[in-house]
């Protein structure tokens, strides 16, 4: 006596039955609506059947004329960390949907208990052939052409697979019109969820969606599992094969019995390894999902989505400073180095070698920086040509190319007289012997000069363009930038003032005159001020990024 059971979703399960009991879907539905997860049971007798009988049974002949059993109620109690995530992400300016196979008052109802729909939800339900919108307790029914502005304005939307369906085939642009605005997506197949995404991607949005992926990862897996399984069962036989060497002269009787036994053999395996397989159920282990996922955290918890975040916007802020810094410093050297070497300035192997140590420190430091604990509202720039980067950059250049013409005119009224301080062509300066190269390129004020101020210009650029709040630790928080940052300014202010003779001696910057080392202090410290004044008024102007739309 075969008995057959089905469990499955109510509102699937009722054509099935033969008798429905009363006050069926007033039941589930109103379990639903608390939030609990209702599946529904039946069974029916099939009776005595031969088992090639029973294999040629259909699903269509077993899930027919069914007895009622009962709901099975499955409370499904929210993680600890979920609100809080969802308060977070809604916190920093995100939009937070739901796509799920549940039952769509069971997700609305999930959705609520989230606080990510505060405003009346209405499902898009079936009526007959058409489809309405439906708030959850029947109270409030509204046409499917109601106006989409004043529809997603004052209510929350839910969708179901059905509906999507509907939309697509018969008002594709009325779907593309409200997709963005719809905060549940229920009884969605998995084909259904990639829509959803691959659309959203396609009208602009930028989407990260969690998940667990077992509705791919067992197909994907089972056919790797497959080819790995003939790839063995080939590898096998060739073997066999080496192994058994030149075939024996056999009768031919005795060969096709040989035969017909292997055939039977391999056939019987065949089926007794199908079967196996029926039995085990199919496990997806930890990892699986990355086959379908740039992202896979150990985590039970949607925590991971405010991670990839919180890294993705340090990495991205952090990338777009280095630009900044590394644009700014190419240009001060490029002055230095090649315009100002023309009278008389060049780096000393000792004067480079600490520029370099100093600077490397600096962009050491400023690569680790942390992402801060919580997310932000504010958005970063989504990419390096943008308008608050080009106008930062050419802004602070000039506040730094000013300064460096200021003082290099300062020093070169601060030669002797006796110095004959004019241009050197690069003609000239090829047709000069070795000795007199080097003896062209002495020490002097100007040279000094300027090796201090294109090191404190370059020192200072870290300090300035070091983002920080909101998306990373700030300057205080990173100590060891910090650190980097005064211990720099700390050499160029001690070779400027010259309390360490022995130091300046060292590196070959010569004793400036008192008033023009006051002057010298007086234009670093402005530069600084002026160059910060000019950036934070570039950030304030457009310096953060839009969203897509306002939600």
């Amino acid at each position: 006596m075969y008995l057959a059971t089905v469990k499955g979703a109510p509102e699937t399960l009722r054509d099935m039955f033969s008798d429905i009991p009363e006050k069926y879907d007033e039941v589930y539905l109103e379990l639903s609506r608390r939030g609990a997860r209702v599946l529904a049971l039946g069974y029916r007798e099939i009776g005595k059947l031969s088992t090639q009988e029973l294999r040629d049974l259909t699903r269509e002949d077993v899930e027919i004329d069914l007895r009622f059993v009962g709901f099975v109620i499955i409370s499904c109690p929210l993680k600890t960390d979920s609100k809080s995530v969802i308060k977070e992400l809604q916190y920093s300016s995100h939009k937070v949907v739901m796509i799920t196979g549940d039952n769509p008052l069971t997700a609305c109802h999930v959705a609520k208990e989230l606080k990510f729909t505060p405003k009346p939800t209405l499902i898009l339900t079936q009526d007959n052939d058409n489809f309405l919108w439906q708030s959850i307790d029947e109270s409030e029914q509204l046409q499917l052409d109601y106006d989409y502005k004043t529809l997603v304005k004052k209510y929350d939307l839910c969708i179901t697979g059905n509906g999507l369906n509907y939309l697509r085939e018969n008002f594709n642009s009325f779907l593309n019109l409200i997709l963005p605005y719809i905060t549940v997506f229920a009884r969605f197949a998995p084909k259904q969820k990639e829509f959803v995404i691959v659309q959203l991607k396609y009208l602009g949005y930028t989407t990260l969606m969690c998940g667990d992926g077992t509705n791919d990862v067992g197909a994907l897996k089972t056919r790797g599992q497959q080819k790995e399984k003939i790839e063995k069962e080939r590898e096998r036989r060739q073997k066999e094969i080496k192994e058994a060497g030149p075939p024996r002269n056999r009768p031919n009787h005795v060969r096709n019995m040989i035969d017909q036994r292997d055939r039977l053999q391999a056939k019987v395996d065949k089926m007794m390894k199908e079967l196996e397989e029926q039995d085990q159920p199919q496990v997806v282990k930890l990892g699986d999902a990355s086959i379908a996922s740039p992202f896979t955290s150990k985590l039970s918890s949607i925590m991971c989505i405010c991670h990839i975040i919180k890294q993705g916007r340090c990495t991205l802020v952090t990338t777009l400073q280095m630009f900044k810094i590394l644009a700014l410093n190419a240009l001060i050297l490029a002055y230095t180095q090649s315009v100002l070497y023309l009278d008389g300035i060049k780096l000393r192997d000792l004067q480079a070698t600490l520029q370099g140590l100093l600077l490397a420190a600096c962009f050491l430091f400023i690569s680790r920086s942390k992402p801060l604990k919580v997310l932000s509202k504010q958005r970063p720039l989504p990419n390096i040509f943008n308008l608050y980067t080009i106008l930062t950059v050419i802004l602070q250049f000039t506040v730094h190319f000013l300064c460096l013409i200021f003082l290099v005119q300062k020093a070169k009224l601060h030669m002797p007289e006796d110095v004959n301080f004019n241009s050197i062509s690069t003609e000239s300066l090829e047709e000069l012997s070795e000795e007199e190269k080097e003896k062209l390129f002495t020490p002097n004020i100007v040279n000094s000069t300027v090796y201090i101020i294109s090191m404190a210009l370059q020192i200072a650029t870290f300090a300035i363009n070091y983002r920080g709040h909101p998306y990373m630790e700030s300057l205080k928080q990173n100590k060891a930038l910090l650190y980097s940052i005064l211990g720099s300014g700390g050499v160029v202010l001690a070779l400027t003032l010259g309390i360490i003779p022995e130091l300046s001696a060292q590196f070959e910057i010569i004793d400036f005159p008192p008033d023009f080392r006051i002057i010298l202090l007086q234009v670093l410290f402005a530069d600084f001020f002026f160059s910060y004044v000019v950036d934070r008024l570039c950030l304030w102007l457009c310096g953060e990024g839009r969203t897509k739309a306002k939600r």
